[in-house]
Formats: C-alpha cells, structure tokens, sequence
C-alpha cells in the first residue's frame, strides 16, 4: 500500500506542483486570448475555475477543499449561464444581420425594378410620334 501512495502528494492533488502550474498557466493564457478575441465573460470565470485548483497545492484541509467545491460549482453555473446568455445574443444579432441583408436585398430588387420601369419609359417616349 505504501508504495502506491508514495508517487502522489495526496488525495486532492495527483499532479505534481510544476505541472499543476504550468497546466494553470497554460490555461489562463488561452482563456485570456478567447475572452480577448470574442469578449465573453464566461472565460473569464472558467478561468477562475481553473486557477482555483492550485489551491489544492498548498491547503488539503477539509474546509479548504469544502470552500472549493462550493466556488468551482458557482463559477460553472455562473460561467453556464453566461455562456448560455451570450450564445442567445449571439444567435439574435446573427438573425438581425440576416434580415438586414434580405431588407437590402429586397429594396435594390425594388430600386432595380424602378430603374428598368424608367428606363422603359424613356424608351417608350423616345419613339413616340408626336401626334398632338
């Protein structure tokens, strides 16, 4: 038994500290450019969630791990719900850029409609005979 134990610091934490670290460190690097490139603030808190773990490098007491527990699970729903609301927006300007689009659409078919009944028109006035 004492051989299994002995290649781990203790039951929270199986990684060692260097790699935990640099896991951390890799991660808030690239939350922070996703949170950069689509200002979502839900990387942020994922980010949070994730920096959060390394307390478990330096403090394996109950109420350490028991606080963490407590603020991994808000800092997911929060960075649930935050993901949840931004898709949404997201969605709708998406959608208002579509409609847009088909109003753009809809009006240079109409002006272009205009401009050929014009231009007809002319055409038509041009080969009148002048009866009157």
């Amino acid at each position: 038994m004492e051989i299994l134990s002995s290649g781990m610091q203790n039951v929270y934490t199986p990684m060692p500290m260097g790699v935990h670290f640099v896991f951390c460190l890799i991660a808030t690097l690239l939350y922070l450019v996703q949170f950069y490139r689509k200002g979502a603030w839900h990387y942020l808190l994922l980010m949070i969630a994730v920096d959060l773990t390394f307390i478990t490098q330096l403090w394996t007491s109950h109420f350490a791990i028991s606080a963490l527990a407590i603020a991994e699970a808000a800092l997911l729903i929060a960075a649930a719900i935050l993901c949840f609301r931004y898709n949404k927006a997201l969605k709708a300007a998406h959608q208002k850029q579509i409609e847009e689009k088909e109003k753009e659409a809809i009006k240079a078919k109409l002006m272009q409609k205009i401009q050929q009944e014009e231009d007809k028109e002319l055409v038509d006035n041009a080969f009148k005979d002048d009866e009157e």
